[in-house]
């Protein structure tokens, strides 16, 4: 962030976006990094200067071959950020490393690639999940 006045410059870079970029204040911040972590998600919501707000989703990796990502929207209203914040699907940030056509893969090896993946959905979910909870309730306090 860019100082400028009152308000902060913002630059969020996104995936397959141009940057969003904005003036204003965060309102709150709730990151669930543990050392040791494969992955952890940090989540930011800022209010503009011209009274919107603007939801950030980005999701760090421990692993140097992973490339991390940022998502962000402009939202009109608070409501309309934390229904964004609520309908984001942390599952769709697990990575597949099976080969979806199953070339060389017995039945079995697929249905535990399914399992795992599954697994892996739930967990970032569950990760994801209660990050919303702490960043919600913590713009309740505030």
């Amino acid at each position: 962030p860019m100082t400028g006045g009152s308000a902060l410059s913002f630059r969020i870079k996104r995936i397959g976006q141009r940057p969003l970029e904005f003036s204003g204040t965060e309102l709150g911040m709730a990151m669930s990094y543990v050392p040791g972590a494969p992955y952890w998600y940090e989540i930011n919501i800022y209010r503009t200067v011209d009274q919107k707000f603007v939801v950030a989703v980005r999701h760090f990796f421990e692993s140097e071959d992973e490339q991390d990502t940022a998502r962000a929207w402009e939202c009109d209203d608070f409501f309309s950020a934390m229904d964004m914040l609520e309908a984001y699907d942390a599952a769709d940030d697990v990575r597949v490393y099976a080969d979806p056509e199953g070339k060389g893969l017995s039945v079995p090896e697929l249905l535990a690639a399914a399992h795992t993946h599954r697994a892996a959905a739930m967990a970032a979910r569950q990760q994801f999940g209660g990050l919303v909870g702490q960043i919600l309730s913590e713009l309740s306090e505030g």
